[in-house]
């Protein structure tokens, strides 16, 4: 598994470092998620983590922070009209169908790092998530390093597409 990670990460490498000029200069603005796929690179299946029409947000400022914010489409709402009342396995639902995250940000060659203040999960406050950014046109291709990935856990290499929407 260890070569099929390292060769995920050099071909990502290689496809990010064509664009990184590009999202140094043109990072900065307001995106909005168009797909979210993963693949295990064990096997290659691809799955969509929040199915097949994820909802997210995403902000780069010109002073070095970021936030994110994704979400499953098709996401159920609350039998009590709030979260506080909401039945524990509806709360633990709705968790499961999103994530979001915000702090600083740095660009260096053909990566991003997002250095994480706050976030829905909270293991990853305080730590960075290492990101390889792609521009062309108006869209902007993130390529994660193998990350957990719902609904398994299974290590997976994530793209996310988004567009620029400002």
């Amino acid at each position: 598994m260890k070569n099929l990670i390292g060769a995920a990460l050099m071909a990502m490498s290689m496809a990010a470092g064509s664009g990184a000029v590009e999202a140094q200069q043109n990072v900065v603005g307001v995106w909005r998620l168009v797909t979210y796929t993963s693949v295990d690179p064990d096997s290659g299946t691809v799955i969509e983590p929040f199915g097949p029409a994820p909802k997210g947000v995403l902000h780069y400022t010109a002073g070095g922070r970021m936030s994110a914010l994704l979400t499953a489409g098709d996401r159920k709402r609350f039998s009590a009209g709030n979260r506080i009342n909401a039945p524990m396995e509806e709360r633990a639902e709705a968790f499961a169908t999103s994530s979001a995250y915000a702090g600083t940000y740095t660009l260096e060659g053909d990566r991003v790092t997002h250095h994480v203040e706050m976030a829905t999960n909270p293991d990853w406050v305080g730590g960075d998530q290492l990101r390889y950014p792609k521009i062309e046109g108006n869209r902007l291709t993130i390529t994660t390093p193998p990350l957990p990935t719902r609904p398994d856990g299974k290590l997976r290499v994530s793209t996310l597409v988004w567009e620029r929407a400002e």
